[in-house]
């Protein structure tokens, strides 16, 4: 088994313990590479396509891999000794980064080699997850899970703004792709420190053929019976499907938003995804003393009208710009950034800040919720359930907004994202209010849900 240390469960204690802390570093490192591919596949499909549905494609070779493999995956990792599972699918994904190099002759090897790096990928999350219990105490368990969730999020900014934009303005997508690969090979060697662990108790040759499809259902209905069965469950559900699938649209709709409306280059999109990772970073650091003010409900449907109303004003953008001379304002102001970009880059760089914020707002509530409702023996499925719904309800928006975008124009697709997401608040806010009516006729206390 592997060693457990010092029972203290402050930061500086856990992260003492140097399993962990390789571990950790693994993960904040993979992470930042993987956010930075997502952002150099993007830019370069931008710029040979020019063409939302071919962004469409790209993330759809992104998340099928979720839907096939994402609960098979939790199986198999449970049969297998996760060191292993770790060293493999970092060194594999080490290689396979290579593959994107292939941009320059053809976007359909990048897409196969997208969803083949995807696939491993999926193998690596349960492994990771399922091996910080055996490295820390169960005291240490919430401090070692926060660090891991600050990280994730803390990834995005730097491998979205701090790595892949000044690597592929300076040195092209090829440098950014090939630090990547090397990124992985530091990965492989820092998980390559952990201890040993013992075999699983459920070995892998026991779980074969029609067996791996009977219990992969099982676990699905299970999971899927308690989230129905569970009204407040149910909507926390909903909330982070929705904000899963609307993380997903507004990465294949930005790039051709920045280029057609803000008029400047693809690989300039972070303009867009930094303000909007600051306001993430800063929601998710917030977010305790947030909840005990304002309760969690409240900022769930906060969040909601603030990303509905966001993506709005972001649509009507280059309208109001347009009526009211905000370009030619903000120029006057000396607020513009540098003179090769429009004037209205400021502006979408505050709505973009709320956006990410707002994002924050329901997402993290949202998942403490299903956290806390859910049995300790089922949470593994619910999450992986919410997981391959997200995916699942990104597929046919992909699938079609791409494509109304080239046809109507990307202002008019994110507007009419943004009232889809008002439509959703305003029947999030009456469900809230039911539930809480429900509880207060049979007698319940309520708490700040």
């Amino acid at each position: 088994m592997m060693s457990q240390h010092n029972p203290e469960i402050g930061t500086t204690s856990v992260l003492r313990n140097r399993h962990f802390l390789f571990l950790w570093l693994a993960q904040a490192i993979t992470q930042t590479a993987q956010n930075a591919i997502w952002f150099g596949l993007i830019v370069v499909v931008e710029d040979q396509s020019r063409s939302s549905m071919q962004l469409s494609i790209a993330i759809l070779s992104s998340i099928i891999p979720s839907i096939a493999l994402g609960m098979i995956a939790g199986v198999f990792v449970d049969r297998m000794r996760k060191k292993m599972v770790l060293l493999t699918t970092n060194l594999l994904r080490a290689i396979v980064a290579l593959g994107y190099l292939l941009y320059g002759y053809s976007l359909v090897p990048v897409y196969l080699i997208n969803l083949l790096f995807c696939s491993i990928s999926q193998f690596f999350a349960p492994a990771e997850a399922a091996t910080i219990p055996l490295l820390v105490s169960k005291r240490q368990l919430i401090t070692a899970n926060s660090l891991f969730n600050l990280t994730f999020t803390a990834s995005q900014v730097v491998g979205f703004v701090v790595l892949a934009p000044p690597l592929i303005k300076f040195f092209g997508a090829q440098s950014l792709f090939i630090i990547s690969s090397l990124i992985y090979v530091v990965a492989t060697l820092l998980v390559s420190l952990l201890p040993k662990e013992e075999d699983p108790h459920r070995r892998f040759s026991g779980l074969q053929g029609g067996t791996l499809v009977s219990k992969v259902w099982m676990e699905i209905r299970e999971g899927w019976q308690f989230i129905t069965a569970d009204r407040r469950t149910a909507l926390a559900m909903v909330h982070l499907t929705l904000a899963a699938c609307l993380m997903l649209v507004l990465a294949m709709l930005t790039p051709r938003y920045v280029v057609a409306v803000l008029n400047i280059r693809a690989d300039d999109a972070v303009y867009i995804f930094a303000p909007a990772g600051v306001g993430v970073l800063l929601g998710t650091m917030m977010m305790g003393r947030l909840a005990d003010k304002f309760g969690k409900s409240l900022l769930v449907n906060g969040g909601l009208i603030g990303m509905g109303s966001s993506l709005f004003l972001m649509a009507s953008l280059y309208w109001i710009g347009r009526h009211f001379a905000l370009q030619e304002l903000i120029v006057r102001l000396g607020l513009s950034l540098r003179p090769s970009l429009s004037g209205l880059v400021p502006a979408v760089m505050i709505i973009s800040f709320i956006l990410g914020y707002a994002f924050a707002l329901t997402t993290i509530p949202s998942q403490t919720i299903l956290m806390e409702r859910a049995p300790a023996s089922t949470r593994g499925r619910i999450f992986a359930v919410q997981i391959m719904l997200g995916n699942l309800a990104s597929v046919l928006p992909l699938l079609f907004l791409g494509s109304l975008a080239d046809l109507f124009g990307i202002n008019k697709v994110i507007a009419f994202v943004g009232l889809v997401v008002l439509a959703i608040a305003v029947l999030s806010i009456r469900e809230v209010r039911r539930l809480m009516l429900g509880t207060m006729e049979v007698g319940i206390p309520t708490s700040r849900h």
